[in-house]
């Protein structure tokens, strides 16, 4: 779950992060200021203020007028319906910090830089410090406030079962430190432990159409997983995952590769034979499609028979005229492997099968070949 800003520093205030003080309005009416403000529409994404979503006034009036143009916008295709308004803060210097889980040391990693502001990962001088979640983090700078902040937002990060928490920026005033924003993603699977987030509207504005489709598909079938995590991209190669390991491994491999993945999605569990089918069909809806391939480890519970059938029952209707890799192993693959190389040959389709002798990046690296010679 991806919380919007004044949520995230709800969480920072707990862990003991001071935030500028502010309050949040859904109308132009509700404001009531008295000096400089910041208005940021409260909005799940990046890039807000060079999308002209985050402005300083510095009366009643500029704040009103600020706050009618935000509302008449939107954002992802969604209108704006909040903004969260705070004193504006008088800036001596500003930092960036991030706690995140790193795809390349599979473990927790703080990334920080001296430097705040857009793009600051990118065009900044920034620093990676892995370490471990069952310990203290490293020091990271000799500036002794700053490294509380950054062991309170790391303590923040463990109690909160996060994927990631991002400061940016860490705003340095004569009076301290503060938070001068939040963006903080929530493992969607610790959210029933937390009594905090039981009553948040979870913010789906940043979703694409076809990611809202295909989270409904677990709404009212809880029998394994499928879809809650759909991302579309701008490549070409349709990728189903099963499992939070193929997915790590897939994708690093296909990038690695030199492929352009046009999304990525997975399924894990044991879910039945429609809600892969159902998935798939999402998946492959995506126009330009090269190829497809659907990766996994060897499943100890999941039925391959049932769930590579609902995939391959939407490959029968959709007949893609472009290559598609299967790797998979686990109960009933002999028999899967059977049904899909039939069906395969019954309809002409372009279908390469591996169990696990074939390690999953080295399928990736076969798909990524195969599209590119199409």
């Amino acid at each position: 779950m991806k919380l919007v800003e004044y949520r995230g520093k709800e969480l920072l205030t707990k862990s003991g992060i001071r935030v500028p003080a502010g309050v949040v309005i859904t109308n132009s009416q509700e404001l009531n200021i008295t000096g400089p403000v910041m208005l940021k529409a409260q909005v799940v994404g990046g890039k807000r203020k060079k999308q002209g979503l985050i402005a300083k006034a510095e009366n009643q009036e500029a704040a009103e007028t600020i706050a009618k143009e935000f509302f008449s916008k939107t954002y992802n295709n969604a209108p704006v319906t909040s903004i969260l308004v705070e004193d504006a803060l008088d800036v001596q210097a500003e930092y960036f910090l991030s706690v995140l889980y790193d795809t390349d040391t599979r473990g927790p990693m703080i990334v920080f830089s001296e430097e705040g502001g857009i793009d600051i990962e990118e065009t900044g001088n920034v620093t990676k410090h892995p370490f471990s979640i069952s310990e203290d983090p490293p020091t990271i700078t000799e500036n002794k406030e700053l490294q509380e902040l950054i062991t309170k937002a790391v303590d923040c990060f463990k109690e909160n079962d996060c994927i990631q928490l991002e400061i940016n920026p860490i705003i340095k005033t004569a009076e301290g430190l503060y938070a001068g924003d939040a963006k903080i993603t929530i493992d969607d699977a610790s959210l029933k432990r937390h009594d905090a987030f039981k009553d948040i509207q979870e913010d789906t504005s940043f979703l694409t159409d076809l990611e809202r489709e295909a989270r409904k598909i677990d709404e009212h079938d809880h029998r394994g997983v499928a879809g809650k995590t759909f991302v579309e991209m701008n490549g070409d190669l349709a990728v189903i995952a099963i499992g939070g390991g193929a997915s790590l491994t897939s994708m690093d491999a296909i990038v690695q590769a030199g492929g352009k993945p046009a999304n990525y999605t997975e399924f894990s569990g044991n879910p039945p034979r429609e809600k892969v089918a159902r998935l798939t069909e999402l998946t492959l809806s995506q126009k330009n499609l090269k190829g497809c391939i659907v990766v996994g480890g060897k499943a100890n519970f999941t039925d391959v028979y049932e769930t590579l059938g609902g995939f391959m029952d939407v490959i029968v209707e959709k007949k893609p005229d472009y290559p598609i890799v299967i790797r998979r192993a686990g109960p009933r693959d002999k028999e899967a492997f059977a049904m899909l190389r039939e069906r395969a040959d019954k309809h002409n389709i372009d279908l390469t099968l591996y169990g696990e002798e074939m390690p999953m990046s080295k399928a990736a690296h076969i798909i990524v070949e195969k599209v590119s010679g199409c």
